[in-house]
């Protein structure tokens, strides 16, 4: 009987431990909830993206430090090794930037759309489409 019950917990492990190596990938069009510190980075636009500072749009977006960087996304860019630590937050209402300004430097839980960056606008890998935010508790 104790062989019998050793080897059903024995099963039990070997097919739990084999599940957590295929946790869910994100994929785009995915809603998630993601939890981070939001900033305000300065990025440089056209014509040059960075290469004339001087007279290169300056661009300032909402970038949202990850608390927990993201371990999987399928299709992904990951050429750079820091793709998971950043998600830049797009609000589909412009005024929204503006309302939420004294979110910037807080830890916030940001709900909204995964999509995969696209064009230079695009500045992280990972971006969060209709980006919705809240003040997280500590």
């Amino acid at each position: 009987m104790l062989k019998k019950i050793l080897k059903t917990i024995f099963c039990f492990m070997i097919v739990f431990s084999s599940l957590s190596g295929f946790a869910r990938c994100l994929k785009e069009g995915d809603k998630v909830s993601l939890k981070g510190v939001i900033s305000i980075k300065l990025y440089y636009g056209p014509p040059g993206w960075g290469e004339d500072k001087n007279n290169d749009e300056k661009l300032h977006e909402w970038i949202l430090h990850l608390k927990r960087p993201l371990t999987c996304v399928t299709d992904v860019d990951t050429n750079n090794q820091n793709w998971n630590q950043d998600v830049q937050l797009i609000m589909r209402d412009s005024k929204e930037y503006k309302f939420k300004e004294n979110y910037i430097g807080k830890t916030v839980n940001a709900y909204g759309v995964i999509f995969l960056a696209e064009n230079g606008y695009h500045m992280t890998p990972v971006l969060l489409d209709d980006a919705r935010l809240e003040v997280a508790d500590k």
